[in-house]
């Protein structure tokens, strides 16, 4: 249950220690039902649901250009349509209930006519929400009490409708994005260095591994290799093996591990890109769409810090101090033709953010592997794109753009081939302040860095993880709060995705 989750003072009952019912307690033990019936009926009767979202989010007209409603939630353009499944709060077939905060996630081809979706759930520090309870069985989880992990839903390849969905990884802490891998697995990152000074039984700001084939949650202990920092996303290039991944801690590196053998994460080398000729460079300003710039990696001697905690830098400090270049708001990442795309949400002179794409060139896979480095698009225009964030690499290529930026609007993005950027989805849906009740968040204005957002039931919530179908039919992406995930159809081609 979400409040055990969180780790409230209530007896079955509903009753505190000293044998009152808690304000805020009541309110997210209220809102849970809510929420609950809310995401059932969205599963079961599409009318229904909607009507009850309805009276608990506030939703609006369109405003991106070429999108029309089809439905209460989303906006798309003309001749694409929808529906939704899997929302926090709806049962699982394992006996638990969906966790809120969905994030990043990756589908997989079981082969038997059904698609697995691995998807994150960002419940831990870097979303306020304190050590508590694990999510699902504690003899599973890394940490009992760490409250993210992740889910599996199982859907079916014919119609995209959701058929079972479990807990599939507990005992981590804020699921952020994560990458896919050439093996078919889901590695999964933790953008967090929060440990047993935060009240957390075990150190965290790792990657762990999440096979889509396991039916259950199963223990799994994190590749320590892979570097202990504000994990966001990644992406793993077939041929070699090799795991690139971004940070979002600001500022921040651009790390890849080259494992000893492909596949193999336990055993292996972290390191940072480095400009060649440029140590210590600059990417965040005065950069030039189009521009290409030689690489190559510094090694991180320490990738697994013991005072990470107390500095969650600490690797990037060790990257950038042998000359290793720095981005700012490091985001989702890629994999296409070769080459790793990947997004800096502040980047760029109007801090709305870039796109860039690293290409191996030389030595491709070793250790003194060198490359290129080149700007694909940089944001001047929030209407344009603000806040980029996860991605995905469509079926013609075009990369798929969830934002993260303001208030006010937020949407799924693409850039395409020829360097434009279109609209892909909107979302429609207002957040009210008791989903956030139910799901643990508050906004507590003593953080310093604890600004106002969506997450604390003002505004659009961004959109996470998007990722296509394996037959490319269906695009799937997050609402990340009130917690909705939507399957998305339509002509892609049409678009130039």
């Amino acid at each position: 249950m979400i409040d055990e989750q969180q780790d409230l003072a209530v007896r079955e009952d509903g009753v505190g220690r000293r044998g009152e019912v808690d304000r805020r307690q009541f309110i997210r033990m209220g809102v849970l039902g809510t929420a609950m019936a809310s995401a059932f009926l969205m599963d079961s009767d599409r009318e229904a649901g909607a009507a009850m979202l309805a009276n608990n989010t506030r939703t609006v007209k369109p405003r991106a250009a070429g999108l029309v409603a089809a439905g209460p939630e989303l906006a798309l353009p003309p001749g694409f349509s929808y529906h939704t499944f899997g929302a926090f709060g709806s049962a699982m077939t394992d006996g638990y209930i969906t966790p809120p905060i969905h994030d990043g996630m990756a589908t997989f081809d079981m082969g038997d006519g059904t698609w697995r979706i691995v998807r994150n759930h960002e419940l831990g520090e870097g979303n306020d929400i304190p050590a508590g309870t694990v999510i699902g069985n504690p003899a599973t989880a890394w940490d009992t009490r760490a409250p993210g992990g992740t889910t599996t839903l199982e859907i079916d390849a014919t119609t995209g409708e959701l058929l079972s969905s479990w807990i599939s990884l507990n005992g981590t802490d804020t699921n952020c994005a994560g990458m896919p891998t050439p093996w078919g697995t889901w590695l999964t990152c933790e953008e967090t260095v929060a440990g047993k000074g935060s009240g957390r039984n075990k150190p965290h700001g790792y990657v762990f591994e999440v096979d889509p084939a396991n039916d259950e949650a199963v223990l799994t202990k994190p590749y320590k290799k892979l570097g202990r920092f504000l994990h966001e996303a990644g992406a793993v290039i077939p041929a070699t093996g090799v795991v690139y991944m971004t940070e979002d801690e600001g500022p921040d590196g651009f790390y890849r591990f080259v494992p000893n053998a492909p596949g193999d994460l336990q055993h292996g080398t972290l390191q940072m890109l480095r400009v060649k000729g440029q140590p210590q460079y600059n990417t965040i300003t005065g950069q030039t769409v189009g521009a290409v710039l030689e690489c190559n990696w510094v090694t991180i001697d320490d990738p697994d810090p013991g005072n990470a905690e107390n500095d969650a830098s600490n690797v990037f400090k060790q990257g950038r101090a042998k000359g290793g270049a720095k981005f700012l708001g490091g985001e989702g990442a890629t994999y296409r033709d070769g080459a790793v795309v990947f997004g800096s949400s502040d980047g760029g002179d109007a801090g709305r953010g870039q796109i860039w794409e690293y290409t191996p060139t030389e030595n491709i896979g070793e250790l003194n592997e060198q490359g290129t480095l080149e700007l694909l698009y940089e944001s001047t225009d929030r209407t344009i794109l603000d806040g980029p964030d996860n991605m995905t690499t469509s079926p013609g290529g075009a990369i798929v753009i969830a934002e993260d930026g303001n208030l006010k609007t937020n949407l799924v993005r693409a850039l395409l081939s020829d360097g434009s950027i279109i609209n892909v989805a909107e979302n429609l849906v207002a957040v009210q302040q008791h989903y956030l009740e139910a799901s643990g968040k508050l906004y507590d204005p003593t953080v310093p860095d604890d600004g106002r957002s969506a997450g604390d039931g003002v505004g659009f919530s961004e959109f996470a993880g998007p990722t296509f179908s394996p037959d490319g039919q269906w695009l799937f992406v997050n609402i990340q709060v009130p917690g909705i995930t939507c399957a998305i159809t339509g002509d892609w081609a049409s678009l130039g995705l």
